[in-house]
């Protein structure tokens, strides 16, 4: 699992992520993951959302969502399988890295790049976008462009933690109209459905689509390709 760390100086960087918990005696939105820090040099517990801010606003935005090497609990709480939660306590509490525990995670974390213009081709790629957006919830259109080489371009803000360019093309369609800020009252997406069908690839702004649901009442994209960066707040 790797993730864009969100610092308060309006810079971020790319960290894996070793471990995630709960803390619901202190707050319902009290949860924290195992991170490096910016210089990868110690590990740090990072809350999901920004401390002392009137609204929630996310400061980790996970872009691989691999969780294969981990122990998780029935809550979806856990942590890489070398770790447990009593030692990254103790790690945190005592502020005592142990250099052979850093080195372990250094070892885990090699190879991995982050690549900032990444195409949907599998549906693990699904899996992270969804990860990333949290399914589009109270995302909005805030541009849309159809360029001169084809490719349908969008940006979408209201997303928590970034907004999001995304380009479509290849026998591309779609229709914007039920979502169109021009047109009408309410823009923002509650949810989305990303999926494959021959060979195309489907964005729609309601859960649990299908082909054979779409009509005219949703905001819908098809392309043979699409892609997408993250832009980090």
């Amino acid at each position: 699992m790797h993730a864009i760390i969100c610092q308060e100086n309006g810079s971020h960087y790319i960290s894996m992520v070793f471990g995630y918990y709960r803390d619901r005696a202190r707050s319902y939105y009290a949860d924290y993951w195992i991170v490096w820090d910016s210089k990868k040099e110690r590990l740090i517990k990072w809350p999901t959302f920004k401390p002392k801010k009137k609204f929630l606003e996310k400061q980790i935005l996970i872009v691989d969502a691999e969780q294969n090497d981990w122990k998780l609990n029935q809550d979806g709480e856990g942590c890489v399988n070398f770790l447990n939660r009593n030692l990254l306590d103790s790690i945190m509490r005592e502020n005592n890295q142990p250099q052979n525990i850093l080195e372990q995670c250094r070892k885990i974390d090699k190879g991995y790049t982050y690549d900032e213009v990444h195409e949907i081709k599998t549906q693990k790629d699904i899996e992270d976008l969804d990860w990333i957006t949290g399914n589009f919830h109270d995302a909005y259109i805030a541009k849309k462009k159809l360029q001169d080489d084809g490719k349908l371009y969008l940006k979408f803000e209201g997303i928590w933690g970034c907004d999001l360019e995304v380009w479509f093309w290849g026998d591309l369609e779609y229709d914007m109209s039920s979502r169109d800020s021009e047109l009408v009252d309410d823009p923002y997406w509650f949810d989305s459905t990303i999926f494959f069908h021959d060979g195309f690839v489907y964005l729609i702004d309601e859960e649990d689509m299908t082909v054979e649901k779409i009509t005219t009442d949703y905001c819908y994209f098809k392309a043979r390709h699409m892609e997408y960066r993250v832009i980090p707040k």
